[in-house]
Order: C-alpha cells, then sequence, then structure tokens
C-alpha cells in the first residue's frame, strides 16, 4: 500500500465525522433532542481520533508525490497549510467533547459543538484545497500535475524544424 493510497482511505473519516457530527449535533440542540447533542459529540471524538493518521500519512504522501510526478509545490504546500490550521480546533473540539460527555455539561457540549462547525469549515477548506491536487494529467487537467514518463517521452521526441 502507498502512502498516497494509505491517504485517500483516511482522509475521509475526518472529513464526514466532523461536518456531519457539528451538525447533527446543532440539530439536536435546536430541536432540544440531548440524544442528537450527543451524538454529535461522539462523532466529533471520533473524527479527532482519524484525524492524526489523516494528516500524517498526507505529510508522507506529499513527499512519495513529489518524488514521482512534478506536482506544482504551492498546491500540496497550500493544502497542507490549511490542514495544518484545521488540527487545531478539530483535535480542540474532540478533546473537549470527551470531557463534556464526561460531565454531562450542557454549556460546555454547546460550546464543543459550535467549536466543531467551525472545525467542519476548517476541515471543509483543507479538503477542498486538497482536491486540487492532481496525480495525472489526464483530461480535464489543470497543469498542476505531470506524469513523469510523459515528460520523459517529449523530450526524446526528436524536434522538427
Amino acid at each position: 500500500m502507498t502512502w498516497e493510497y494509505a491517504h485517500l482511505v483516511a482522509h475521509s473519516f475526518p472529513i464526514v465525522l466532523t461536518v456531519t457530527g457539528a451538525l447533527t449535533g446543532l440539530f439536536g440542540w435546536w430541536r432540544g433532542r440531548a440524544d442528537l447533542e450527543k451524538w454529535g459529540m461522539v462523532a466529533l471524538v471520533i473524527a479527532a481520533a482519524f484525524a492524526a493518521p489523516a494528516y500524517f500519512t498526507g505529510l508522507s504522501a506529499a513527499d512519495v508525490a513529489a518524488d514521482r510526478t512534478f506536482v506544482r509545490p504551492g498546491v500540496v504546500q497550500t493544502h497542507r497549510f490549511w490542514a495544518t490550521w484545521a488540527l487545531i480546533p478539530l483535535f480542540t473540539s474532540g478533546a473537549l467533547a470527551v470531557v463534556a460527555l464526561k460531565e454531562s455539561d450542557r454549556r460546555l457540549r454547546r460550546f464543543t459543538l459550535v467549536l466543531g462547525l467551525f472545525a467542519a469549515c476548517a476541515v471543509g477548506l483543507a479538503a477542498w484545497k486538497g482536491s486540487k491536487i492532481r496525480h495525472d494529467a489526464g483530461p480535464g487537467s489543470d497543469g498542476s500535475a505531470v506524469l513523469v514518463s510523459e515528460v520523459f517521452h517529449q523530450q526524446d521526441q526528436p524536434e522538427e524544424g
């Protein structure tokens, strides 16, 4: 298994769980359903747990992609920058969710859900920036990546003229 594949598998969990956890928890708050609030809190805890593997496989995948392809460094660096900043509210909301679930503190639970919504926005932005990374130069490619074999193939062609 390559680092890129591991990252593609691992990164979905924190994205989906952060968004669904925050939205479900806030919906539960709005409707007065403590069970939905708690479900949202549990989802934030699980999202925070999956964030570290997603982040570290992403760091390794970036190194592998840079060795294998000509990826514009700015595309990967922008994604890495926003992913790093998304970890802060995500880990914080996950840690606060553990405390709020243990203490059954309604105010802390609701603050954590609002922080979880902020984390969901940050994670969504990082994910959107990551979607700009291309690993091939297929149809519709914006040129942010070119396969090494294509570059060498073009260099082997004699120039016309």
